[in-house]
């Protein structure tokens, strides 16, 4: 540690170094062809084409990151529903209410919500949320709600003030084979509701829904969610059924209880079948029709070895249960709190579908456990999920992967600096936001050794679990837990500070 030249410096004076040596070279004139897509393994794709059009900037005004950038809030929102899902009508009826304090540090004149159900790639298939009614402390309030931002404006909250908005809404939901969209019998409900936008020292976080990824950035609080539907459904939640369901004629009413979570996911099919098994005091459940019973025994082998895994070289999976949902469709898989998504299409390899398990419940940990910015630093979860998915398939040693050649493209670039490039930047995205990352944090490993690198990452987790991390708070526990000065390796695999300040 002693004569440590400060980090930000060697980051800085590397993003120097590319900008002088790219700045004045032409870029070369790409053709108009069609590019397609790379698929890679574990990671979201969308079901569908989504025109590039959508991938808009943020329209709200964004100040720069501080240095050492704080979470302002609001912190521990809970959240209670009371939501009908029909299933003829494909349309969710309901309320929430959601209480948190004023801890910005301010009077609070608005307030924002993601409401990623109205994004493009589910208005166009026939999806979309609607709200109906906006009360802030019992007070009628105004709002807009434009594509996937609702704005509730006049406001004048005093700092540390309790605050409760309730909203009444209705979800569409679209036909799609997708994380939320209805197939046949099966429905996905994720990133379904309104969901409390997060403040920090770059203001309020209302960037776009990005298609081909993750752009979600929630801090943790409780849920308390009445699901009401056909009682013949069977259904995977996001937390723990709290008793036995109501049923009244053909409708049931269930409840479900999560803590410490950043979202709150659901899957439906009246034809599941259910198969347990414990990692330790964790219940996994796996969900699966019969189409897919011949993955089941791999989907609970794989969701409990991984539960296992993990905990021993991460941190502890602290939730009582982990739901496992198979369902129709080739995105790959999705990660939500307590709920995973694995996305069966044609007739995969057992090993194929036991690694997309590994991949998304190493998301427990990185985006569900140490929460990050997933617009503005993507690798944070992605790259981690996929070490942790080479981690269990016993690849580590296979995993050496080179940046793409265009100097641009960093490991700690936003999602915007991808899809400002169109199709060829959504391929560079998935290659160096998986792969490459995913090869970093291996090169990591064999730099710190690895007794070393894992009493790092259990650092990261004790420090950072129902957090937000930066880039910045990662490389300062691995220097601070190994005692070496690691500015050099990170400016050599394109990990900038200066991507975020």
């Amino acid at each position: 540690m002693m004569g440590k030249i400060p980090l930000r410096r060697f980051l800085m004076l590397g993003t120097a170094a590319l900008l002088i040596g790219s700045a004045f070279l032409p870029v070369p004139t790409r053709a108009k062809e069609k590019t397609e897509i790379t698929k890679v393994p574990g990671a979201y794709h969308p079901s569908s084409q989504v025109g590039i059009k959508e991938l808009h900037p943020s329209p709200i005004p964004r100040g720069k990151a501080k240095s050492n950038s704080k979470i302002l809030g609001p912190s521990n929102p809970d959240y209670t529903m009371d939501v009908r899902y029909n299933s003829k009508k494909h349309r969710i009826d309901g309320t929430m209410t959601v209480r948190f304090q004023n801890d910005l540090n301010k009077k609070m004149k608005d307030l924002w919500f993601n409401v990623w159900a109205n994004a493009e790639s589910f208005t166009k298939q026939g999806g979309g949320v609607q709200i109906h009614q906006v009360k802030v402390d019992e007070y009628p309030s105004d709002f807009t709600l434009k594509e996937t931002r609702l704005h509730i404006t006049g406001l004048a909250i005093p700092k540390n003030d309790p605050v409760k908005v309730q909203m009444s809404f209705t979800v569409q939901v679209p036909e799609a084979r997708d994380r939320f969209g209805w197939d046949g019998t099966t429905v996905s409900l994720g990133n379904w509701f309104p969901i409390l936008a997060t403040y920090d020292d770059e203001g309020w976080n209302v960037d776009p829904y990005f298609p081909y990824g993750e752009s979600f950035y929630s801090l943790t609080g409780d849920f308390d969610v009445r699901l009401t539907t056909e009682k013949e459904q069977v259904i995977a939640a996001t937390g723990t059924e709290k008793g036995k369901p109501k049923v009244y004629g053909k409708w049931a009413t269930h409840r479900y209880i999560a803590k410490n979570v950043r979202d709150f996911a659901i899957e439906m099919d009246p034809t599941y079948k259910v198969k347990s098994g414990m990692a330790g005091k964790v219940k996994v459940n796996v969900y699966y029709t019969d189409k897919h019973a011949k993955f089941a025994d791999a989907m609970l082998e794989s969701g409990i070895d991984s539960i296992n895994l993990f905990s021993k070289k991460f941190g502890k999976y602290p939730w009582p249960e982990l739901d496992v949902v198979s369902m129709e469709g080739w995105f790959g898989g999705m990660e939500y709190p307590q709920l995973i998504m694995i996305s069966l299409h044609e007739d995969p390899k057992e090993e194929w579908v036991k690694s997309v398990v590994a991949h998304e419940n190493g998301h427990q940990w990185f985006y569900g456990l140490i929460g990050n910015n997933e617009y503005d630093e993507p690798w944070l979860d992605e790259s981690f999920a996929t070490f942790s998915e080479a981690l269990y398939d016993k690849s580590l040693d296979s995993l050496s992967v080179s940046p793409p050649e265009e100097p641009y493209y960093h490991l700690s670039s936003p999602v915007s600096t991808f899809t400002a490039r169109g199709e060829q930047g959504i391929n560079a995205y998935y290659h160096m936001i998986y792969s490459y990352g995913a090869s970093t944090l291996n090169d990591l490993r064999m730099e710190l050794g690895n007794r070393q690198f894992y009493q790092s990452m259990q650092a990261y987790f004790k420090e950072k679990r129902y957090g937000i991390a930066t880039t910045r708070d990662f490389i300062r526990i691995m220097e601070e837990t190994s005692g070496q000065d690691l500015s050099s390796f990170f400016r050599n695999h394109r990990v900038y500070l200066t991507d975020q300040e």
